[in-house]
């Protein structure tokens, strides 16, 4: 598919991206070094950082996209092992009441982590909330979905989906309850 197709998203992203959850000019920490655009970060359990990097320069064939995962300043995970450009991750959109969501996904063997941020009507009083983080599937099945707590950063979403040229997965991916 186009994402010059979604006009829709486009709209939705914009309205996302006025909430006053976003995080400052400054963000949160990142795992991401001075060289590099913070795509996505956030603190996770503990002192853990969830943090997704590019070059400042990518592209579909130039640069590189890593999702890291850790304490700051001791990884944990690096995902591809080596700098991969843009486009060796896949990425997702939702579509739902209330709002919608973004995310990437990053592959190791059988194992897919998912970097996700979404907004909309969760609960039983219907109010609009956010949720972000990774989820890790293994097999198809959801082994793990650990939640941002607290601010995160975020670029994801169709337009730095199409600048990347991030493909679309090829599974659709729920988000995690």
């Amino acid at each position: 598919m186009q994402f010059g197709k979604y006009a829709f998203f486009r709209s939705v992203f914009a309205l996302f991206c006025a909430f006053p959850f976003q995080a400052g000019a400054a963000g949160p920490a990142s795992h991401c070094q001075a060289d590099e655009t913070v795509i996505f970060s956030c603190p996770a359990d503990g002192k853990k950082l969830i943090s997704v990097c590019a070059s400042k320069e990518y592209s579909p064939s130039a640069g590189h996209l890593q999702y890291r995962y850790g304490p700051a300043g001791a990884l944990e995970l690096t995902l591809p092992a080596k700098a991969a450009p843009a486009a060796s991750a896949r990425s997702g959109l939702w579509s739902f009441s209330g709002g919608g969501g973004a995310y990437v996904q990053f592959q190791d063997g059988g194992t897919s982590y998912y970097v996700y941020t979404a907004i909309g009507k969760w609960g039983k009083k219907g109010e609009i909330k956010e949720k972000a983080g990774v989820a890790v599937e293994k097999d198809g099945k959801v082994v793990a979905n650990i939640l941002c707590r607290g601010k995160e950063t975020s670029e994801l979403g169709p337009d730095f989906f199409e600048k990347a040229g991030l493909p679309e997965v090829e599974n659709e991916f729920d988000l995690p309850e």
